[in-house]
């Protein structure tokens, strides 16, 4: 991958997704990735479906991808030159807020994620000029990732979604411009 904007850390490597600077086959080659890890279902855990084997899909994800109102950067490892992973944001406003989304290919967990996602939120803070950045979750590695990253829980939403017919609560993390080093 060799795209203008680069932001480099010491284990990874983010690119700005643009449509017009990457191969057609990009969104297709990173929702490969999601489904190949299972994780399509956890990505899509709000999406409204009639049967849970509904939940996320090419379609979906390419759908979504594709709407200028979101920011994608795609993770590049820079030990394996390999997709370690993507983070993106979207419910954006900009000189407000942003919500913080990412998955990264179980491989790259720990150093490399961490970094992804710190230099991602950074890039976020610089450019956007946001106050915040939230995350919403269910998941408790992801809450844990989040934490590290420097967020802090503000709110839990008790029974908020139906996973796999199950309620569940929703955990709000969040990160302030001035708590952000």
């Amino acid at each position: 991958m060799d795209h203008q904007d680069v932001i480099a850390g010491e284990h990874v490597r983010l690119h700005l997704f643009q449509r017009s600077g990457f191969p057609r086959a990009t969104l297709y080659t990173l929702w490969r990735y999601v489904e190949d890890a299972g994780a399509y279902q956890q990505l899509f855990y709000a999406q409204p479906v009639q049967d849970e084997n509904d939940r996320g899909d090419l379609i979906e994800f390419v759908n979504y991808f594709t709407d200028s109102k979101r920011i994608l950067y795609i993770c590049q490892s820079l030990k394996t030159d390999d997709v370690a992973g993507m983070v993106w944001f979207d419910d954006i406003q900009p000189g407000w807020k942003a919500a913080a989304n990412i998955f990264f290919r179980r491989r790259y967990w720990g150093k490399p994620a961490l970094e992804g996602a710190r230099l991602a939120l950074g890039h976020i803070f610089d450019t956007l000029k946001v106050e915040s950045i939230w995350a919403y979750t269910p998941w408790k590695h992801a809450i844990s990732h989040a934490e590290r990253a420097g967020m802090i829980a503000v709110a839990l939403l008790p029974g908020f979604v139906r996973i796999n017919g199950a309620p569940r609560d929703i955990h709000v993390l969040r990160v302030l411009r001035e708590d952000f080093s």
